[in-house]
């Protein structure tokens, strides 16, 4: 009889990363889009000036901004964060199935899911999960 390896269920929590790059509101476009090529990242959670996430720049923003204001208005330089960002950040709690959150990332059509801290009305990301933790977990099985 040939022995097997015990099959455990992989959370949220086993394969997320600790600390989330962020910017700023007044963070510029171009700064942002920067960052998100420098860090190699899909999306920045946007904080305010207390430090409170307000919403997400992704890619998907900044390349709509720019197809739709930097090419014809040659503005880029202007625009902010706020002004590109969308105001919902998809969360996930850190205790469910880690291929529930595959789904999840599947149904709201987003690369990665964020773990919100909650504290005197200010919430900011505390860790995220990101289709890379996904698909490294696939390759390597543990």
């Amino acid at each position: 009889m040939a022995a097997t390896r015990e099959q455990t269920v992989k959370l949220v929590r086993d394969l997320m990363h600790i600390g989330v790059i962020t910017c700023r509101t007044n963070t510029s476009l171009v700064e942002a889009a920067a960052i998100l090529l420098r860090e190699h990242l899909d999306s920045l959670v946007v904080l305010d000036e207390r430090g409170h996430a307000v919403g997400l720049l992704g890619q998907e923003e900044a390349i709509a901004a720019y197809s739709r204001s930097c090419v014809i208005t040659r503005t880029c330089d202007s625009l902010t964060a706020a002004e590109v960002m969308r105001p919902e950040i998809p969360e996930i709690p850190p205790d469910i199935p880690a291929a529930a959150a595959a789904q999840i990332m599947l149904d709201q059509g987003v690369r990665g899911l964020y773990l919100m801290h909650h504290d005197g009305g200010i919430s900011w990301p505390a860790a995220v999960l990101r289709v890379e933790d996904v698909l490294r977990h696939l390759v390597d099985g543990d």
